[in-house]
């Protein structure tokens, strides 16, 4: 035998024991995690009082972190805050035409909103307008006028929103 079969057979054995002994793993692909955008992120908190899709009226709060979403919502001013988030792995947001929409990947659970200066009682705020798409009856309105709840910065006893006559495009 020469040298080179010697070294050819070390080798072809070398790599059929490393593929016998090793064991099987899988490659795992690399999640991609959505970045809020700094508009969204800027204030802590964004607060409504609104109704919500089955009528019941509710004080709720929205939290952006870098890539996350948190909700809270309590019933009464003085109650306790519920906390809900939707976890980095599974949360996705996108902007279209000034709407962000937000939710769980793979899922119709989604909110839109968009950012904007609003004026509230005689006074400019920076808002933050969540699309509605209920008939507040716990199913979705088919016909306009739609109902855009909005969020500011501060909490307040006061109900605001405003309708539009179409449907967005998000």
């Amino acid at each position: 035998m020469n040298k080179t079969t010697i070294y050819f057979t070390a080798v072809i054995t070398l790599l059929l024991s490393t593929l016998l002994i090793a064991p099987a793993t899988t490659a795992n692909a690399k999640i991609k995690y959505y970045t809020n955008p700094y508009t969204l992120r800027h204030h802590k908190y964004w607060y409504s009082y609104s109704q919500d899709y089955t009528g019941h009226w509710g004080y709720y709060r929205l939290h952006f972190t870098k890539h996350s979403v948190q909700f809270a919502s309590k019933k009464h001013r003085n109650g306790t805050w519920h906390h809900s988030r939707i976890p980095a792995k599974a949360y996705f947001i996108n902007k279209r035409k000034g709407w962000y929409t937000f939710g769980t990947r793979q899922s119709c659970d989604t909110y839109s909103v968009k950012p904007s200066w609003s004026y509230l009682d005689h006074h400019k705020h920076w808002t933050l307008g969540e699309f509605d798409p209920s008939n507040n009856n716990g199913g979705y309105q088919l016909h306009a006028p739609y109902t855009v709840w909005i969020y500011t910065t501060h909490m307040t006893n006061d109900a605001w929103y405003y309708t539009i006559n179409h449907y967005p495009k998000f």
